[in-house]
Order: structure tokens, then C-alpha cells, then sequence
């Protein structure tokens, strides 16, 4: 009665949570396993019995083959399996490490021996002569080893396009450097160019435009709908167990695009496993930048620390015989704080001098914004001027006005040498956030199963120099903007086998 309860309670959260989230067309995560089996003589062997296992968590579905010897199972979590086939009168086969991805379709074809009952023929590391089919892509998979064992910047797996076939990354119109570098993690970025939300508008791929990419989580759409410029769900590379990349020839089922990125995240197993880490960078161990040398500024003080851990396994309820086994009920959960201290790079505009503020546009004072006329010399006061000299009497100066002024910071710069800016500035403020993901597989029975994933991202960002003043060209304001970011993304899958 209680795994009854539990079951009915599963379905029905599972339903609520497809209710409640928008529909929309998800990519295809799951795999699909064929075959068909014979006996030595290549006749078919209907009706023999075809048990799938997954190895991780000894999650178990079953099947037999058809009138033609032939059987297939859908649905099946990415992972690596072990395939049983036998039928009365043959001896047992067994097919380990048959490894299947996201939206993978493979041919396992079994062929039985006479023997005496209880014979057991075992086949292993079958996953290198196994390989997908019906299916034309273009696409590239890098696997939880992959992942852990290849080096990125930051902390985002969606970093790896940077080594995959077809992509190229695009600059800065005069800046000289990329126009995307992965080092800062956020939903939004503050307008870096270096953050995760410059990655979808940074790479063209195949020759493609810009902003062409899809990025999806568990077969949701994570991709900013407004601009799809942004990646509110960052792929954490700790909390994913597949990054696959499809860039051409997939099928429909993928509505947007020309390329995708899918992730899968990490579920629990037979075993607790969990982990604790911590990753650092610190601006001391960097050179300074070359404008930064030019400009007499030190060099960005931009720091990174990123503690987090994950653990996953099997759940237990105190008391009772529910899951005992450790093959129904299973977990992963993970959380990573984003410690960053960014440097807004130089700033530079063109500001009133002291004198300026009380009226005086004279020449000598329009001298010190250098010379930035057409014909390169220093600019004069027009002799049409309503104020002879270019001086402002007091009583013609709007007080306001002149408050608004004030606001503005001082010139600290040389004009002349910096392409006609008197005022070169460079900040630092604090840009932090956190990230939760939590999935829990439910094997309800051999027919039906349930997986529901939760991410939760939120991040503060503190902007000492007005919003976006790269793009606007702003000034500073006297005190910080905050600005608050905050994505959730809900994946859920239930899928029920009504008849082998």
C-alpha cells in the first residue's frame, strides 16, 4: 500500500509539473535500443525475453521479441546498460557496456546457442563495436570523463564549443581581444564580454550568423527567449553527465537551432557518491593588459572563487522496505557558489573641466579637451558666440544645471593621449551568484518511469558605472546600481510502457 501511495503521488506531481510548465518542444534525451534475435542457423527466435539493466543504478526494463525475432525499447535514460536475451532451450547471452546517449538509436542484434539451462554466454565491452543508427547527424558528444578532464576558463561546459569542428568565434569590432572568453559566470553578465551570456551571439557556427545556437537542459529550452543571447541555465560541468552539440542533418524533433547544445544532468545510482571542490583564480598571477600599460592603470584585479559539491544515491526511508533493494528511488543534487570580483575595463569620456562647471569656455579651456577638431587643431571659441570670450556670465547659468554637472567626475587624463578622453577610469565591483540542480529518478515499475530535474540560478550584480556603459557610453553614477536575476527551469519525464 505505501509503494502504491508513493506511486500515485509521483504520477501525480509529475502531471502537475507538466500542467503547469508552458508547452513547447523539448529535444529528444532519451535513447532507443533495437535488435533483432536468432540461433546459430539465422532463424528468428520470437518470443524470447530481452531484459535491459542499467548499470549505475540496476534499473531494470523488459521486452520479448516479436513473430520476426525483432524487439526495441524507447525511453531509455542515457547511461550504460547490460542486455540479457534468452528464450527456453538456449543458453543466456549477456551484452555489457552497451553505452547509449542522448537521443541515441542502437542496434544490438543477440544470437542464442542451443545449450543446457542454466548455460550463460557473457559479451563485454560491446560499447566499441555498437554504433548508432538511422540517424544522419552531425553532432558531437563529450562524456562526464570528457568533461572532468578537459580544461575551460570558467565554469560553464558550454565552453567546450571552443574545441568542437565548425565553430568560430567572433571579435570585438576595434577591441583586440575575443569577443567571448567564458572566464565570468552569470544569467546576464553585466554586459561582459567574457561572461556566459555573451556565448550565444560570440560563435558562428558553420559559417553561420551569429546567435544561431539553441542551448537546451534536459530537453527544455534554457536560451534567453527575448534576444537568445543569454544562458540563464548554465550547464555546470560537475552537475552534467553529457554535452552533445548538433550542427547539422538532426531531425525535427529539434525545432529550433541550426545548432544545439543538450545537456544531461547527472541522476543518483546503486552507491552514495558524492564530492567537494573548490576552484580558484586570482588576478596576481596575470600580466597586465596592453592598454592598461599604455594608460599608466594597474592591471584588472578580476578574482574567482568557486566552492561547491554534489551528492547523489539512493533514497532510503528510515523504517521501512521501500527501495531496499536501491533500484527504485534515486537522487542528485548539487550546489556551487560564484564568488567574482570583475574589472569593468577602461572607461573613458570626455568631461567638463572645474572651470567649465562655473561658465568659462574660454579657448584656453576648450584647449584642454586637445585637439580634437577636423583639421586637428585646438578648438576656439566662434566669434557668433552669444558670450564674448566664451565666458558664461553667473546670472545666465541655470542652477540645475549646474548641480547636473557636478555629478560628473573630474578629467584625470590627457585628452591627446587617449584619442581625445580627459577622464580614463577602471572599476571593480562584486558580481555573485549561486546555482542549485537537483534531479530524482523514480522506477515505478519495470513499464513505467519518472525523472524530474529542478535548476534554481540566482545571482546580484552591482553596477558602479551605470547599466551598460560600454554600449551607452554612460557616466558613472555616485552610488551603485543593484541589479537582482533570478532563472528556474523544470524538466520532467514520464514515460509508461503499455504493452511489450
Amino acid at each position: 500500500m505505501f509503494k502504491l501511495r508513493l506511486a500515485i503521488h509521483a504520477i501525480a506531481l509529475a502531471l502537475t509539473i507538466l500542467v503547469l510548465v508552458p508547452a513547447s518542444s523539448a529535444q529528444t534525451i532519451t535513447a532507443t535500443l533495437t535488435g533483432t534475435v536468432t540461433d546459430t542457423s539465422q532463424a528468428v527466435v520470437p518470443n524470447a525475453a530481452i531484459t535491459v539493466k542499467n548499470e549505475q543504478s540496476g534499473d531494470i526494463r523488459r521486452t520479448v521479441t516479436n513473430g520476426d525475432g525483432y524487439y526495441t525499447i524507447a525511453a531509455l535514460p542515457a547511461g550504460t546498460y547490460s542486455v540479457f536475451a534468452e528464450s527456453p532451450g538456449f543458453g543466456k547471452v549477456e551484452k555489457t557496456g552497451v553505452a547509449f546517449l542522448g537521443g541515441d538509436k542502437k542496434n544490438v542484434d543477440v544470437v542464442l546457442t542451443v545449450a543446457a539451462a542454466g548455460t550463460e554466454v557473457q559479451i563485454s565491452a560491446a560499447v566499441d563495436s555498437i554504433t548508432p543508427v538511422d540517424s544522419g547527424e552531425k553532432s558531437a558528444t563529450l562524456t562526464t570523463k570528457q568533461l572532468q578532464d578537459f580544461s575551460v576558463v570558467g565554469r560553464s561546459a558550454a565552453e567546450f564549443i571552443k574545441i568542437l569542428p565548425g565553430f568560430a568565434i567572433s571579435g570585438t569590432g576595434t577591441e583586440n581581444r575575443a569577443n567571448f572568453t567564458g572566464e565570468t559566470i552569470g544569467i546576464n553578465g553585466n554586459g561582459d564580454k567574457g561572461s556566459q551570456s555573451a556565448l550565444n551571439g560570440a560563435y558562428a557556427v558553420n559559417g553561420l550568423p551569429n546567435n544561431s545556437l539553441d542551448i537546451t537542459a534536459d530537453g527544455a529550452h534554457v536560451s534567453d527567449p527575448g534576444c537568445n543571447c543569454a544562458t540563464p541555465v548554465n550547464p555546470n560541468t560537475d552537475m552534467i553527465q553529457e554535452f552533445k552539440v548538433l550542427t547539422s542533418n538532426f531531425s525535427a524533433e529539434n525545432a529550433k537551432g541550426p545548432a544545439v547544445i543538450n545537456t544531461i544532468a547527472k541522476s543518483g545510482s546503486h552507491d552514495f557518491h558524492g564530492e567537494g571542490y573548490f576552484y580558484a583564480r586570482n588576478y596576481v598571477m596575470n600580466a597586465n593588459d596592453a592598454l592598461n600599460n599604455k594608460f599608466g592603470k594597474p592591471r584588472p584585479e578580476n578574482k574567482y572563487y568557486f566552492p561547491g559539491g554534489n551528492i547523489g544515491g539512493p533514497v532510503l526511508i528510515p523504517g521501512t522496505n521501500f527501495n531496499k533493494n536501491r533500484d527504485k528511488l534515486f537522487f542528485f543534487s548539487g550546489f556551487e557558489y560564484y564568488y567574482q570580483t570583475l574589472d569593468t575595463g577602461l572607461l573613458t569620456l570626455t568631461v567638463p573641466t572645474a572651470r567649465m562647471r562655473t561658465g568659462d569656455f574660454s579657448s584656453s579651456e576648450l584647449a584642454k579637451l586637445g585637439n580634437i577638431t577636423a583639421s586637428g587643431g585646438t578648438p576656439q571659441v566662434p566669434s557668433s558666440t552669444l558670450f564674448p570670450g566664451g565666458i558664461i556670465p553667473p546670472s545666465q547659468i541655470d542652477p540645475g544645471g549646474q548641480a547636473m554637472m557636478s555629478l560628473l567626475p573630474l578629467p584625470n587624463a590627457d585628452p591627446n593621449a587617449t584619442g581625445g578622453y580627459n577622464y580614463v577610469q577602471q572599476e571593480n565591483f562584486n558580481q555573485n551568484s549561486w546555482q542549485w540542480m537537483t534531479r530524482v529518478d523514480y522506477s515505478i515499475s519495470d513499464n513505467t518511469k519518472l525523472f524530474v530535474r529542478y535548476n534554481l540560478q540566482k545571482e546580484q550584480q552591482l553596477f558602479p558605472v551605470g547599466l551598460w556603459w560600454r554600449n551607452a557610453n554612460q557616466v558613472p553614477y555616485p552610488t551603485p546600481v543593484v541589479g537582482k536575476n533570478q532563472s528556474q527551469s523544470v524538466s520532467a519525464s514520464l514515460t509508461h510502457v503499455f504493452s511489450p
